[in-house]
């Protein structure tokens, strides 16, 4: 039953929330919040703490993958004390929107960009091939412009042996 309310809540929220902002919240990589939902203006105008304490507060922190995709990237901008948490929370955006049995070009495009997201949390965690992993893992499912020039740029970042051996292994 819960299931398939959130499955609901989840179509119809995507149907709403069809713009998406992005954030330079990390000068190296793009990450996207949800335009509109709950913490989005704290975020974008730099209000990280108020931002979570909404996103945790909140009782739609536990239904809806939009608060889901904006508590990973409010951890990102924040200080260091919550800055761990952003890989969870983006991997909890990346798992309410897998569970969506209808993969629609939205889902699919919600869902490059949680792992894109994710993949900026794991290279501030140091977890290079992993970040790596999750920005190719993006472009595959959606080549939008923020997947895109995220992928870009860890592949400048990395050392190209090490890009090769990741691609090498993905083969």
């Amino acid at each position: 039953m819960k299931k398939s309310m959130l499955t609901s809540t989840l179509l119809a929220t995507l149907l709403l929330s069809t713009s998406y902002s992005t954030l330079a919240s990390n000068s190296i990589f793009q990450v996207a919040v949800v335009k509109g939902a709950v913490g989005t203006t704290d975020l974008t105008e730099g209000k990280v703490e108020s931002g979570i304490k909404k996103l945790t507060s909140s009782e739609k922190t536990q239904d809806f993958y939009a608060n889901k995709m904006n508590l990973c990237v409010a951890y990102l901008q924040s200080d260091l004390s919550h800055s761990n948490k952003s890989e969870s929370a983006c991997t909890d955006a990346i798992n309410t929107l897998e569970s969506v049995k209808r993969q629609s070009n939205k889902v699919k495009f919600l869902t490059a960009l949680n792992y894109s997201n994710r993949g900026v949390a794991r290279y501030r965690q140091n977890q290079l091939d992993a970040a790596l992993s999750d920005f190719e893992l993006a472009v595959k499912i959606d080549d939008n412009e923020i997947t895109v020039k995220n992928l870009q740029k860890i592949k400048q970042l990395l050392p190209l042996e090490q890009v090769e051996t990741i691609a090498e292994l993905a083969d």
